[in-house]
């Protein structure tokens, strides 16, 4: 086994008196399809904002590509990451076309140039299932299925070798969350991404993982193949999350 693209060492994190992560550890592999699940404030955020160092550890290290975060340059750092959230976050007074190429640009990113930016969005648009005519519209002419979608490309503009994901479908109706599960499967599939997808919905969370990471009170309960979650839950913890399962619209 090569080196890990993120590793986290004994990680702790605390906002004022309250613990989030308690000595963490992970080793996430090139290519990884990581789902995180656990219950809210349990730390899957604060996990996901370390790797692209929006915050940073009280104590322990987290290493993208045995590169301390902490020593890293933040710009250098966030250009090799992807970030898509559930509210998107797109600027309402640009067009598609400008929110997807605004980090590439602001950035100096060679292949954006104005006279690229046009066709780039448009073969992004593409590879997220949208038209590639999209492009001049605002994100208030867009369904909000269409908006996550187009968050997606925006997170993949700059050619990210890792894209993280928090709670990026909770937003949307569940067909069009099952065409997004399916549509960033497929992309993790053509493009060997190392992905970190934080979820509440654990049908979810075993349908995109290639390993599932149960988190609960800070600390790692269980990170296998999502078949050894269900078939050999660690801790109670699991088992209980495991045995809710079948059950209509659960949320853990």
């Amino acid at each position: 086994m090569g080196e890990p693209v993120i590793r986290f060492e004994k990680v702790s994190k605390a906002y004022g008196s309250q613990p989030v992560l308690k000595e963490f550890s992970l080793d996430i592999s090139q290519g990884e399809f990581l789902t995180i699940i656990g219950r809210s404030g349990c730390g899957k955020t604060t996990a996901l904002k370390l790797v692209n160092g929006l915050i940073s550890p009280d104590s322990g290290r987290v290493l993208v590509k045995g590169e301390d975060v902490a020593q890293a340059d933040p710009v250098r750092l966030r250009r090799q990451i992807g970030y898509a959230i559930q509210n998107v976050g797109l600027f309402p007074h640009m067009t598609v076309e400008k929110n997807i190429a605004y980090v590439p640009t602001i950035s100096g990113t060679a292949g954006w140039g104005k006279a690229e930016r046009r066709k780039r969005a448009q073969e992004l648009l593409t590879l997220v299932g949208l038209p590639a005519d999209l492009g001049g519209r605002f994100p208030r002419e867009l369904s909000g299925g269409q908006r996550q979608r187009v968050g997606i490309a925006r997170a993949l503009a700059a050619a990210p070798d890792i894209l993280l994901m928090d709670e990026p479908f909770g937003a949307v109706d569940a067909i069009t969350r099952e065409q997004l599960q399916d549509e960033i499967l497929r992309i993790h599939r053509e493009r060997g991404l190392t992905v970190l997808f934080v979820t509440h919905d654990i049908e979810e969370a075993m349908k995109l993982g290639t390993r599932t990471l149960v988190m609960e009170e800070g600390v790692a309960q269980q990170c296998d193949a999502p078949s050894r979650v269900l078939s050999a839950p660690a801790t109670e913890f699991v088992e209980k999350l495991v045995c809710r399962r079948r059950e209509p619209e659960v949320r853990v």
